[in-house]
């Protein structure tokens, strides 16, 4: 697990135990002091249980108490250290707030620690009281008592609002991953609301679920959007059957994929592997993770990169495509899965996952590719404008260190300079014309 969870289980035991406590914890877990809590550190999963099962005996607590303490804790340091603000605007109420947990930690994955972590995974369904059933998905199996804390204190902090939580279902399976197989854990909650805290609760009452909206008026109209209309606003979308075979996809899709892989009834999977969330590739698993932020990879190479090397001729090609493939790099996509109101069809809504310009042209690609409503446009415009500003900035840096060794050089030059005029006159003359001092005529003698 990440460093900061071993920060935040620090943090908290040292409020509530004090620091003879967790230096006790450290020593039965076997931690180095200072070593336990480097926060960009990724720690092996089995450090972190040892930890909490110090934790556990030390306090003579069971270790899902200790898991729900630190659920609860988690969600006030994390407010303490300045995402407070991001908190309270993710939603409006305690259902948006989990539906949209998934994406948060992809932000936190990849924009702010940059790392490659595996998040769990929330999914909501509404009741007709008002409640919510929550199904919550992980590759790390016995950890669900943290949501149970973070729900309350979510709950309390930020809608004001005190609920009931209990544990409807949980089960294991077995999933087969590129990389190997893991134990997936799938733990249902019911959520109700048992009554605000504060009348001015965000979410405007005692529903931890939005106001229903009106959506009768959507069927009686008449759609004005045809299939090439779509096709031409989300160029790269794509939609897939309960099978997860292929039924339509975006035109800008045919300038990087062979045309026979992107026919109707063609297998998701021989088109894409997935990148992001790390789970097999079909139908079921993608409605459990409605909510991610999916990432899909190209399988075959970039096909610019293929047109260029078939004009070179057939003779060259074996050579010269591994060349281009080193070069260019398979095409990946971000974006999101939906359920269309069929419930028997998918919907990849995505862009091109580029950032940069160098990017861009690896795809053989260009901004025009991006649709304007697409704000991958403004993220790769703004990210060179940040690359310019840093290529600006070292330049600068170079200079300044030339100066600054020119300046050593000048120095150097002037002490040499210093020490012949007092090897050629005397001791008070060399001081004063090295000082800059007016010197009384004298006369030097020089004898071979």
């Amino acid at each position: 697990m990440f460093g900061f969870i071993h920060e935040s289980i620090r943090q908290l035991m040292l409020r509530k135990y004090g620091e003879e406590f967790w230096m006790s914890v450290l020593e039965r877990a076997g931690f180095e002091s200072g070593k336990e809590n480097i926060a960009n550190h990724y720690y092996a999963d089995s450090d972190t249980y040892v930890l909490v099962d110090s934790v556990s005996a030390m306090a003579k607590m069971p270790r899902e108490q200790v898991w729900e303490m630190y659920g609860s804790f988690l969600i006030e340091y994390t407010m303490e250290i300045g995402w407070d603000e991001l908190v309270r605007t993710m939603s409006p109420n305690l259902k948006g707030f989990l539906d949209n947990l998934d994406s948060l930690h992809y932000f936190i994955d990849h924009v702010v620690y940059k790392a490659n972590l595996r998040g769990p995974s929330f999914r909501c369904e509404e009741n007709d009281d008002g409640s919510i059933t929550l199904h919550y998905f992980t590759g790390r199996p016995g950890l669900y008592p943290i949501v149970k804390g973070v729900l309350r204190e979510v709950a309390r902090r930020v809608f004001k609002m005190d609920i009931t939580l209990s544990v409807t279902g949980r089960t294991q399976r077995s999933v087969q991953m590129t990389t190997g197989e893991r134990i997936e854990e799938h733990v249902i909650f019911h959520i109700k609301a048992t009554g605000t805290k504060s009348d001015s609760s965000p979410s405007g009452g005692d529903s931890v679920v939005a106001p229903q909206q009106v959506t009768e008026n959507f069927d009686q109209g008449i759609l004005r959007v045809t299939s090439l209309d779509f096709s031409n606003c989300f160029p790269y979308h794509v939609i897939v059957d309960q099978d997860c075979r292929i039924v339509q996809v975006g035109m800008y899709l045919y300038n990087h994929i062979p045309q026979e892989l992107l026919e109707p009834g063609t297998p998701l999977l021989r088109v894409f592997e997935i990148n992001r969330p790390q789970i097999p590739l079909d139908f079921d698993n993608i409605c459990n993770f409605i909510n991610a932020v999916f990432v899909l990879q190209v399988r075959n190479a970039p096909m610019e990169i293929r047109r260029q090397t078939m004009h070179r001729g057939s003779d060259a090609y074996g050579s010269d495509l591994k060349s281009d493939q080193s070069q260019g790099q398979h095409l990946k996509l971000k974006g999101q899965m939906m359920l269309l109101d069929s419930k028997t069809h998918l919907i990849y809504i995505c862009s091109p996952y580029v950032t940069s310009i160098p990017e861009l042209l690896q795809y053989g690609m260009r901004l025009s590719a991006m649709p304007l409503h697409d704000a991958t446009r403004d993220l790769i415009l703004l990210n060179q404008q940040r690359l310019s500003d840093v290529e600006v900035n070292l330049q600068l840096e170079a200079n300044n260190e030339q100066l600054e060794q020119l300046a050593k050089d000048l120095e150097a030059e002037k002490g040499k300079t210093d020490a012949l005029l007092k090897e050629m006159l005397p001791a008070s003359v060399a001081t004063q014309l090295i000082k800059g001092e007016d010197v009384d005529a004298c006369t030097v003698l020089h004898l071979n």
